[in-house]
């Protein structure tokens, strides 16, 4: 789960900005609430609010961008320092995550100086009550600080030194991308806490899931299982879509060549094939694997159950009061969007954290609510957590929300993005914050200014 993210130095954050899920005050909807350990509850829902140009989306590319170093290494980013000072081109970037993995909190981040596109600092702590306790300490051209006492195998920990010495003076790549390279031997020993930095890239490879406008959507693979489907068919059709049944249907190798490039076609069919073959050499047996490919806002299932044959299918919909069937694509656009996040409803995983911009695009606003209603009551048991961004002015409400729940993002003239949260404002319950934000009581909402004012002499002719 995410405890907080800050961030510095990048797009439209200036000074040091965090968005928190650490719960505040509020003693209504405990059940949006974990209780970690009786010291630390933390919030499975967060809602970002803010004019256009306010900053919500920089701060989801802020993760991302963190991300994608974390996975892939440094990319090159000149022009993404903040602008708003000349001085800040040579000022560092910094990302830092607090996140907890297994009942343990970890700090974990990195200072880059962007426009050199060169990392300068990387540390990772495991945070304890009132307390740090470091595990490293990177800093470019220096040794790396490790702490010998948290390493229980003393033959790993010299391992562990030699990679550190080997990367002392890369400054385009990060010690935990190093060390989930090519490693799996050095993790054989789950209970070795050698495992940590396994388990800390493994919570931004698999875990943390941010989905930008124009981002392929989160996981198609749930529309290869029937069960899912009837579960699919159960959440759509509530939601007004007029959907009365999901289903998948067989489709023709002629009538797919017809829809799917050839060269996108042959891909996706070797890969399925070379998987197959990898997978059941590896369990000695045949094993069935499924591939899967949006095109044209189509999807197609690829499923290789034997070495002969391959099956292709895809998605079909059947409306109520209509003997048609739809496609994907056939789709009104708010439906489309709403099947494209359905696995947010379904996921039964634990340890997920989903950060989507924009959720009310395409959606109608009775739908979103719905949406996040439908979130904060599936979601008692498990450890996932939802932060988005949003114009619906509708979710501000206190029989949705908790005060803690509601963010702003909020820029003055142009100025640096500020991040604050509606607990600062100690709001009781029973206001209606929806018309206090649209008139302006908390910031984060368009200021418009008369093009040509009533009276100038401008404006007569029209």
């Amino acid at each position: 789960m995410l405890i907080r993210f800050k961030v510095s130095n990048f797009l439209s954050f200036d000074d040091m900005q965090e968005i928190s899920m650490i719960s505040g005050k509020p003693r209504l909807k405990e059940e949006h609430v974990q209780d970690v350990d009786g010291k630390l509850k933390l919030l499975k829902f967060s809602a970002l609010f803010g004019a256009n140009a306010s900053g919500k989306s920089s701060l989801l590319k802020a993760m991302v961008y963190a991300q994608n170093i974390i996975i892939s290494g440094m990319q090159f980013s000149s022009n993404l320092y903040c602008k708003i000072h000349s001085k800040n081109k040579e000022k560092i970037t910094t990302f830092d995550f607090e996140i907890k993995i297994d009942d343990k909190y970890y700090s974990y981040g990195f200072d880059v100086l962007l426009y050199k596109n060169e990392i300068k600092a990387e540390w990772l702590y495991e945070l304890k009550y009132k307390e740090e306790n470091k595990i490293f300490v990177r800093e470019i051209n220096k040794s790396i600080d490790l702490n010998e006492n948290y390493f229980i195998d003393k033959t790993l920990y010299e391992r562990l030194k030699i990679y550190a010495m080997d990367i002392e003076k890369q400054d385009n790549v990060l010690f935990l991308t190093v060390m989930n390279k090519n490693k799996d031997a050095l993790y054989a020993d789950e209970k070795n806490n050698i495992n940590i930095f396994k388990k800390i890239y493994e919570w931004f490879s698999q875990t943390l899931t941010v989905i930008l406008p124009g981002v392929k959507p989160i996981d198609d693979s749930y529309y290869a299982s029937e069960e899912n489907l009837e579960k699919i068919t159960e959440i759509v059709s509530k939601f007004g879509t007029g959907i009365s049944k999901c289903k998948i249907e067989p489709i023709k190798m002629e009538e797919l060549s017809a829809k799917i490039p050839p060269q996108i076609l042959s891909d996706v069919i070797k890969f399925t094939e070379n998987n197959y073959m990898n997978m059941s050499k590896q369990a000695n047996k045949k094993i069935k694997t499924n591939s899967f490919l949006r095109v044209n806002n189509e999807l197609y299932i690829f499923e290789k159950k034997n070495s002969e044959s391959m099956d292709i299918k895809t998605i079909k919909f059947e409306h109520r009061n209509n003997d048609g069937e739809y496609s994907f694509s056939e789709e009104s656009d708010g439906t489309i969007r709403l099947l494209d996040l359905i696995e947010i409803l379904l996921n039964n995983k634990r340890n997920k954290v989903y950060v989507i911009d924009e959720l009310d695009r395409c959606l109608h606003p009775q739908l979103t609510y719905r949406f996040v209603e439908s979130f904060l009551n599936k979601t008692d048991s498990k450890n996932v957590q939802l932060i988005v961004t949003t114009h619906e002015s509708r979710l501000l409400n206190f029989d949705l929300l908790r005060r803690d729940e509601i963010w702003f993002a909020n820029r003055e003239e142009n100025g640096p993005t500020k991040l604050y949260s509606l607990e600062d404002y100690n709001e009781r319950f029973d206001k209606k914050i929806d018309k206090a934000y649209l008139e302006g009581r908390y910031g984060g909402v368009p200021i418009f200014e008369t093009l040509f004012p009533i009276g100038d002499g401008r404006n007569e002719n029209i």
